[in-house]
């Protein structure tokens, strides 16, 4: 059976076969709800199963209830049936076969787990896996003879709402009342006792509600020229309305008073096309910022005129915000819709399945003159794993200064090289990189390898905003007593889930030398320095350990130009030949204690200069209490002492003045880390007495 759910070969019509003679108004392609369980759906196919094949020559027709006249074919991927049925007789199908409604849910979970197949045929296609279902279509004999909201006669499906309607039941009459008592639809609320009640419309006249100067509230509510932002997410929106001649003076009015409305969220609607939505936007003539998320609207025809084209670029041209979140797009849709919005500034794309790769070789892939003013792009969630596409693609907005990538499947970030690489991998270009990119968001991020942040570095070199965190595998998590999941601790150093947060922030600020912010915290320039200094003595840890296990030392991004920044000489880094220690003793941190750091000053105690041994996993409260007892205080008071790893300074004389000075305080009351976190072998540290009252 041949899949079709990420092509699109030919145009979605309008309009696909109906049941509207028998009472019920459903058109295949159009969206609806459905009626138990209010999860909203498009509408695939309309038939008995197994459907019957009418065909003349290599044509597929199928006729709708009246029993007459061909229906073009609908795109195959948007749900045209391979087999449709002659409805005919009573309504019911062939004779007296049972009608079934072929629906693509938008949350494939509200799917019955298949795409459309009916013992093995292949009935309409759908744009998710496992999206879809075959509802009973019930004879309007079999009905109580009730009617949906769209005034046809009670169903499994339900229509929508119109914009207009949902308007003046939420802010009154657009057309201004004669009577203050006409502000809102009869229908909805009744005002009794000299406008100081209502009475609920959906109560049944069971519950008033008193409502004193009910009338000044409702005037002030309904003032449309003064909204801004207007939401109707969730209340499945179909239609502009007013579609009748009596309703061409609403739209006019409405076009007049809202003209300073700058949002609109249509959310959740039901809407079916572009054109109704350019329909709303073209009465909306200060409309800035559209949101469509959880939308299920056709992709623009790939056969769309020219005219067509500019009639909608028209319309859409004031867009300055599009949010599309969760909307089954794929890149290729995308490619197709941008151009009509070529003002846009800031475009949503979050949690869209089908998006799996920014494909720049696609006939409808953007040109360079699309999305020239785009500043910000969000795709987070969004299945995304080939870094080289996203970078290709997105190299040439000049303009795109934020990117959200968070929750994607990205696992690397290769390193540029050049354009002679032989790797697959490997970006082919030093050149191609996110240059204008100021702000990257990351969270829940697969990346893996430290490798992969230098690379990234690299790339967006100019980066001043960073919001990072790597997502937690199944094999780093162990069960707490507790219940819950707690991150297991690992001895492979180089892998970022192994790493606390502090740390992470840390080794983020070294490997970024413009970030101002991470994770949404400014970075001072005190913090910068400490970190880049802690990144020097964990790479020294890494490196180490890399080498004896591995041979190699490998990449590490900015350490050679830090070395140098800190005026670091390779061999204080222990980086010289090391006499090879057997046995415990040999495990031991062998520490200098300096209480000033003036160490080769004459008028300096020399008994303050003090060596102590410990192991490298005892916690830094031990090593505090050993100190304790070393400069003969109760070790009671170990609170007391405060400790800081230090380093000394280049050019400084001995006996002269400073030769050390502190980098870290190791000793903070969140966290009580191991000796061996902080320290090595031979190091010095200074230790300071503070007071606790």
């Amino acid at each position: 059976m041949v899949d079709l759910t990420h092509e699109r070969d030919q145009d979605q019509p309008e309009a696909g076969p109906s049941t509207h003679r028998y009472g019920y108004d459903y058109i295949v392609g159009r969206r609806y709800v459905n009626s138990k369980t209010n999860h909203p759906l498009t509408l695939r196919y309309i038939g008995p199963l197994p459907p019957r094949p009418a065909t003349t020559g290599n044509t597929t027709t199928s006729a709708t209830s009246s029993g007459t006249g061909a229906v073009k074919d609908p795109d195959p991927s948007l749900g045209q049936p391979v087999q449709q049925a002659q409805l005919q007789g009573d309504g019911r199908g062939h004779g007296h076969d049972q009608l079934w409604l072929g629906v693509e849910y938008d949350n494939p979970s509200h799917g019955k787990g298949h795409n459309g197949v009916y013992k093995g045929v292949q009935v309409f296609k759908t744009l998710e896996e496992g999206s879809a279902s075959f509802l009973k279509c019930p004879h309007p004999s079999d009905t109580s003879g009730s009617s949906s909201s769209s005034g046809s006669t009670s169903g499994p499906l339900r229509g929508g709402n119109s914009l207009i309607d949902s308007i003046e039941e939420r802010y009154g009459r657009i057309i201004a009342p004669k009577t203050p008592t006409q502000i809102y639809p009869s229908s909805d609320t009744e005002v009794r006792k000299g406008d100081e009640s209502v009475v609920l419309g959906s109560s049944e006249n069971a519950i008033i509600v008193e409502a004193p100067n009910l009338s000044s509230v409702r005037e002030r509510v309904g003032r449309l020229e003064k909204i801004r932002n207007m939401g109707f997410e969730e209340e499945y929106i179909s239609s502009l309305g007013a579609d009748e001649d009596e309703g061409r003076e609403v739209r006019r009015v409405l076009r007049h008073r809202m003209r300073g409305l700058k949002w609109l969220n249509l959310s959740k609607n039901l809407l079916s096309t572009w054109e109704q939505v350019s329909e709303i936007v073209d009465h909306f003539e200060g409309l800035e910022i559209l949101t469509l998320n959880h939308s299920r609207i056709q992709p623009i025809p790939l056969s769309l005129s020219s005219e067509q084209k500019a009639n909608h670029t028209i319309m859409f041209e004031r867009m300055k915000e599009l949010h599309l979140s969760d909307c089954a797009l794929s890149w290729e849709d995308v490619s197709a819709l941008v151009p009509l919005f070529p003002n846009l500034e800031v475009l949503h794309l979050d949690a869209n399945r089908r998006l799996t790769n920014l494909d720049s070789s696609l006939p409808t892939s953007l040109e360079s003159a699309d999305l020239q003013h785009l500043r910000e792009l969000r795709l987070a969630g969004c299945p995304l794993s080939d870094w080289g596409g996203i970078v290709s693609t997105l190299a040439g907005l000049p303009r795109l200064e934020t990117l959200d990538l968070s929750f994607t499947n990205l696992n690397s970030i290769p390193r540029p090289t050049s354009a002679s690489s032989p790797s697959p991998n490997i970006i082919a270009d030093t050149d191609l990189g996110l240059h204008s990119l100021k702000s990257l968001i990351l969270l829940e991020s697969h990346i893996q390898n430290w490798s992969d942040l230098d690379n990234l570095s690299e790339q967006i070199p100019d980066l001043t905003n960073l919001r990072f965190s790597a997502a937690v595998h199944p094999q780093t998590q162990i069960p707490h007593q507790s219940g819950t999941s707690i991150r297991e601790t690992t001895s492979d150093k180089s892998s970022l889930s192994s790493i606390d947060d502090k740390s992470m922030r840390s080794i983020c600020i070294a490997k970024f030398p413009n970030l101002t912010h991470f994770n949404s915290n400014i970075v001072t320039p005190t913090e910068r320095r400490d970190a880049e200094l802690f990144y020097i003595s964990f790479v020294r840890r890494i490196t180490d350990e890399s080498h004896t296990r591995n041979g190699q030392k490998g990449y590490w991004g900015r350490w050679a130009e830090l070395i140098k920044l800190h005026n670091i000489k390779e061999e204080d880094e222990g980086r010289g030949t090391v006499k090879v220690k057997r046995g415990l003793k040999g495990r031991m941190l062998n520490l200098k204690t300096h209480t000033s750091l003036e160490e080769g000053n004459p008028d300096s105690d020399p008994g303050e200069i003090k060596e102590i041994s410990i192991l490298p996993s005892a916690k830094i409260s031990l090593l505090q209490k050993k100190l304790c007892k070393s400069f003969g205080l109760p070790t009671t008071e170990w609170r007391t002492i405060q400790l800081w790893n230090t380093k000394p300074i280049e050019g400084s004389d001995p006996g002269s003045g400073t030769h050390l000075e502190s980098v870290n305080k190791v000793t903070n009351p969140w966290e009580d880390k191991e000796c061996g976190w902080w320290f090595e072998d031979g190091d010095h540290l200074f230790v300071e007495f503070i007071s606790l009252d």
